[in-house]
């Protein structure tokens, strides 16, 4: 409502004065912790709880891998149907040692991290930075590092059929430009075998979610990667830490009712939401388990009708007298079904957790050449409003934006 006996210079400080208010009203309005600390001791009484009860089911689990060992040939065709881990023809209960390793051998790591589109900011543009390090072990040579960043900013760059590449669409083209970096340095002549690590699976978990028929252009993009990587002579694994999956316990419960899919289905069992991992917590530090097939249906569609049907087994990268550290290796089928081929990269996944503790130190490394800080985005984001300058274009947030960079100033 209009002030008319307000003077201007008057109204003008009245906003001043407003706009401190909103600020103060802004910073005392923080997230008010004494409402929470009743649901956060709740919380770790109930999580104490649950650990105890997922350790006896683990024993469980265990357990059955022993007890259905050799049902894995007669549980296939039941297990594709409810989306449990497939089985191969190694017995459920394998425990494979930690192999020998060669002498001198080549890990390739990559990792990406992405800028989102932002409709708030001065102007519309993605960014993705591949981090890569290659690392000769056995050759005494410092590990080779790099990065290489690519700004989308073009109408055939931001947008697919319409749709701005956002979100799934973005993590894709990311998760294609990681393994592109890999087939480039698997193209350089090596003297030694190369094993090339993919950080997270290799089955694209977000396809299913992409508009239209984007899944089918982009897992073909990714599986001519991986094409390049075996042409190259080269092998490859995806390591999943700390994996969430539920394929192999939904397995050993669809044993435990005989493969009675519909059973399995309208009865939940004791092994319900209990995460693979905790079953393979009792493998011998070094060690990997059986192979499994991915039940993932990208995976029936797209991945085996090219040659590279995606096998996963566990691994527990722990050193001996430390607590079992347990990852998921994806590996395609070429990988899986050679002998050589898959000792390879269950030792140097090994052998590179090794150097950090619990985790492969490539791949560490990779992220680490991958990650945008704050500093970097700001100082990105000050060359694109300097070049827009420039251009004679007048660069401008939206009012949400500028609302936002004012009062999260200074937190």
């Amino acid at each position: 409502m209009a002030c008319p006996n307000v003077p201007v210079v008057g109204r003008s400080r009245a906003d001043s004065a407003l706009r401190g208010a909103q600020l103060k009203l802004r910073r005392d309005m923080t997230l008010e912790l004494s409402q929470l600390t009743h649901q956060v001791g709740t919380m770790g009484s109930t999580l104490a709880e649950r650990q105890q009860t997922y350790a006896g089911l683990a024993d469980l689990g265990w357990q059955w891998l022993a007890d259905f060992a050799d049902q894995g040939p007669v549980l296939r065709s039941a297990a594709d149907l409810i989306q449990a881990a497939i089985p191969t023809d190694e017995p459920l209960d394998l425990i494979s040692p930690l192999p020998g390793v060669p002498d001198s051998f080549t890990v390739v790591a990559a990792d990406g991290s992405q800028i989102q589109p932002d409709r708030h900011g001065p102007a519309l543009y993605h960014l993705i930075n591949i981090g890569s390090l290659v690392y000769r072990h056995g050759s005494g040579e410092a590990p080779e590092a790099s990065s290489e960043a690519t700004l989308g900013y073009a109408e055939d760059d931001l947008y697919e059929n319409g749709v701005l590449v956002a979100g799934n669409l973005l993590d894709v083209r990311r998760d294609v430009a990681e393994l592109k970096r890999l087939a480039d340095a698997c193209q350089a002549p090596q003297s030694s075998p190369v094993a090339a690590l993919v950080d997270g699976p290799l089955v694209l978990w977000v396809l299913q979610d992409l508009p239209g028929g984007a899944g089918s252009s982009k897992v073909k993009a990714y599986l001519d990667q991986l094409e390049r990587i075996r042409r190259a002579g080269a092998i490859v694994g995806g390591f999943v830490s700390r994996p969430g999956y539920t394929e192999v316990t939904r397995l050993l419960q669809l044993a435990s009712v005989a493969g009675d899919v519909e059973r399995c289905k309208e009865q939940p069992g004791p092994l319900e939401r209990l995460p693979d991992r905790s079953v393979f917590t009792k493998l011998p530090p070094g060690a990997r388990s059986a192979l499994f097939i991915s039940p993932k249906a990208a995976n029936h569609e797209y991945y085996t009708p090219r040659g590279h049907q995606i096998y996963f087994f566990y691994l527990n990268l722990a050193q001996e007298e430390q607590k079992p550290v347990i990852g998921r290796v994806e590996v395609p089928s070429w990988v899986a079904e050679q002998a050589a081929n898959l000792d390879l990269i269950h030792g140097a996944i090994v052998v590179q957790a090794r150097i950090t503790g619990d985790y492969p130190y490539a791949l560490a490394r990779a992220d680490e050449l991958a990650y945008i800080t704050r500093r970097e985005r700001e100082a990105f984001e000050s060359m694109v409003l300097t070049a827009l300058l420039k251009a004679g274009v007048s660069p401008a947030p939206s009012p949400k934006a500028s609302y936002k960079r004012l009062t999260r100033r200074g937190y």
